[in-house]
């Protein structure tokens, strides 16, 4: 991570919602996923419609899941904290194996995840905006 500005208990709260997402990514557990997400949740990918709300973002996610197995890594570059927000611009690198068989294709990626704090005092993703960096590239 290149920069961090905010308290550092915090950073590195948000790193562990970051890294819990990836994880239960890799273990295609939705409902560990959905608890990481604010209930007015937006996730804006690609070439894609906007997903609104917890229900429409279950239903991407169980799709996902159906036709991958997706694992991925993500790079904080850097972590904004600013009263009950926190914006973390990262880097990813998801490899999506098609459920099906054939080759695994690598996607790289750009995205800022905007967390808010809730009133239990803990961080959720409140909106994510994501864009491509390279064409999908079939994997080594």
């Amino acid at each position: 991570m290149t920069a961090a500005l905010g308290d550092e208990d915090v950073v590195r709260e948000i790193i562990k919602v970051r890294d819990a997402w990836t994880a239960a990514v890799k273990a295609k557990e939705v409902e560990r996923l959905m608890s990481l997400l604010a209930d007015d949740i937006v996730m804006m990918h690609p070439k894609r419609p906007a997903i609104i709300g917890l229900p429409a973002n279950r239903a991407d996610l169980l799709t996902a899941f159906e036709k991958f197995q997706i694992d991925q890594t993500v790079v904080s570059d850097e972590i904004v904290v600013s009263g009950e927000w926190a914006f973390d611009r990262s880097r990813a690198t998801t490899t999506l194996t098609p459920a099906a068989g054939g080759a695994p294709v690598t996607v790289r990626s750009k995205a800022i995840t905007i967390l808010r704090r809730q009133a239990d005092g803990s961080w959720k993703i409140a909106r994510v905006i994501g864009n491509l960096d390279y064409p999908a590239e079939k994997s080594v």
